[in-house]
């Protein structure tokens, strides 16, 4: 029979500890009838499904802090308690722990797979190169303009604005979503990344599964993509958005094309006017 992890048990007791110490306080136990099964095993299993992989760095503090947290809004929002209960679609409250746990679960493979995703599909791509890599594409960019005057002077002229919204990039390279893995998803990211300050109306929302992956990622800081990107071992670079915009004009108008995989070929040809210029491969 296989030995239980002891990290992880002693991991597993940190968290029912912080959440019997948050379960300790009056509002909690003096708490409305609506959230009668909200005890003190339920705050424990969020913990056990969203935080157990930060115990060993976080500290009981921290995990008190981010289990009050859970308690707090829900406690404003009882209603987005029982949305939550819709999704698990158990049938008593004893099996509410796990169903949590197990919802936890399948939120951060979605979570795991959408970063790796969005860090190999461009033009997503873009804004996750490595960091060894964004000297040598703003020198492609800086030639390009010396090159060609006539671009030089549209390049310098583009507007972040031209850049498609985050959220329809991921909506079109990343396979929809339920509502229950959106929430999941949310609620993962809501307690790691602290830099995001939420108001009580988009955490309602997305608790619920409202919130698109897009309008969640692009309300990140980047701080706060590249720590996210740091717990899943992703190098972290991200471009500036103005230049990701040159590039991706450049894309468009077929002056420089993608090759997955391997980076940016540049058509001298197409930017000088000069026939017979070889293309060139810059690593992105």
């Amino acid at each position: 029979m296989e030995q239980p992890d002891p990290r992880r048990v002693a991991a597993r007791h940190l968290i029912r500890q912080a959440a019997r110490d948050v379960a300790g306080n009056d509002a909690f136990r003096y708490r409305q009838a609506a959230l009668m099964d909200f005890t003190p095993e339920v705050l424990a299993a969020f913990g056990e499904g969203f935080l157990m992989d930060e115990v060993r760095t976080a500290g009981f503090a921290s995990l008190r802090r981010k289990l009050d947290r859970i308690w707090k809004f829900i406690q404003k929002a009882p209603r987005a308690w029982e949305k939550l209960k819709d999704f698990f679609k158990v049938e008593n409250a004893k099996q509410l722990g796990e169903a949590i746990k197990t919802w936890a679960a399948r939120g951060k493979k979605v979570l795991v797979r959408l970063v790796k995703k969005m860090t190999e599909t461009f033009p997503l791509s873009l804004y996750f190169v490595d960091r060894g890599k964004m000297p040598g594409l703003s020198a492609l960019l800086k030639r390009i303009v010396e090159k060609s005057p006539k671009l030089q002077k549209t390049l310098s002229s583009i507007n972040t604005s031209v850049v498609q919204p985050l959220d329809r990039w991921i909506e079109k390279y990343i396979p929809k979503l339920g509502r229950p893995l959106k929430a999941a998803v949310f609620i993962w990211v809501w307690l790691h990344v602290v830099e995001i300050t939420w108001d009580f109306d988009a955490l309602l929302v997305g608790f619920t599964g409202g919130l698109s992956l897009g309008a969640l990622f692009g309300s990140f800081p980047e701080s706060s993509i590249g720590f996210l990107l740091s717990l899943f071992g992703v190098g972290y670079g991200m471009l500036p958005v103005a230049l990701v915009a040159r590039i991706l004009w450049l894309v468009a108008h077929k002056y420089v094309s993608w090759v997955p995989g391997k980076g940016l070929k540049v058509h001298w040809d197409r930017i000088t006017g000069e026939r017979g210029q070889r293309p060139e491969l810059v690593p992105a």
